[in-house]
């Protein structure tokens, strides 16, 4: 992962003060949280804290939007008229918050090389098998999209760590943090990494230009943006609610 090949998953990830909607101050908290690789809980290049759960959520958020505002994939809103195969039952659902509208994605070419830029890419093609009724009708829901994505990875794992561990990994080996070592909070050990913020301050133009195309994305397309933001937060709490079920029965 060069500076040339740095996309939204890694960006997102090292700068993440600027993606999340809420963050606080280091002071402000009465405990220290442990500031390391696997929770980066602290913003490299701030002193605000962030919850891990929202890091790993925008970067998710990030990567597939900025594949949005290059037109890379293309998103589109099917309405939800039945609930149960019943028309009535669907618009009682609705007044009560359930969606009334799916969010639909399809790829309109490849996308430039990073971790998860990579399995979305493999993802893809994996779908494109004969008899497939993909083939038809090349679009999925953007929720399945992320449950696909997730299995891809293999063993069954909480989807907000293994975010971070996937793309955090990644620029570990590219030295963007270094010295990692394992150290212990209590009886839990846990990977902690220094992150080298020379480097990281050294790709701020390429954060700017990243935010500039997501503003632009969210002027031209507000609605999609928005559904976007919304349909990946609802999935992967889904994710890690199923995680939690299945690794405590």
């Amino acid at each position: 992962m060069r500076r040339s090949d740095l996309q939204a998953d890694a960006l997102a990830f090292m700068y993440a003060h600027e993606f999340v909607d809420q963050a606080i101050d280091e002071s402000e908290l009465y405990n220290p949280l442990a500031h390391d690789i696997e929770y980066p809980t602290k913003a490299p290049l701030s002193d605000q804290v962030i919850d891990r759960n929202e890091v790993a959520e925008k970067v998710i958020f990030v990567t597939l939007a900025d594949l949005c505002a290059a037109r890379r994939l293309v998103l589109s809103l099917r309405p939800i008229e039945r609930v149960l195969g019943q028309h009535w039952v669907c618009r009682v659902f609705q007044l009560f918050g359930y969606p009334r509208h799916v969010l639909l994605v399809k790829r309109d070419g490849t996308f430039p090389n990073s971790p998860i830029n990579q399995a979305l890419n493999n993802l893809f093609d994996s779908l494109v098998v004969p008899g497939s009724d993909f083939l038809a009708e090349p679009r999925l829901p953007v929720r399945r999209l992320l449950q696909l994505l997730f299995r891809s990875r293999g063993e069954d794992r909480d989807p907000y760590n293994e975010v971070l561990q996937w793309v955090g990994e990644e620029l570990i080996d590219e030295g963007f943090y270094f010295e990692a070592t394992d150290v212990s909070a209590g009886v839990v050990p846990f990977r902690q990494a220094h992150p080298d913020l020379e480097k990281m301050r050294d790709v701020a133009d390429r954060v700017a230009l990243l935010r500039e195309r997501l503003a632009t994305f969210e002027r031209r397309e507000p609605e999609l943006f928005g559904a976007l933001k919304e349909t990946v937060a609802r999935a992967m709490k889904e994710l890690a609610v199923l995680h939690t079920r299945r690794t405590t029965l």
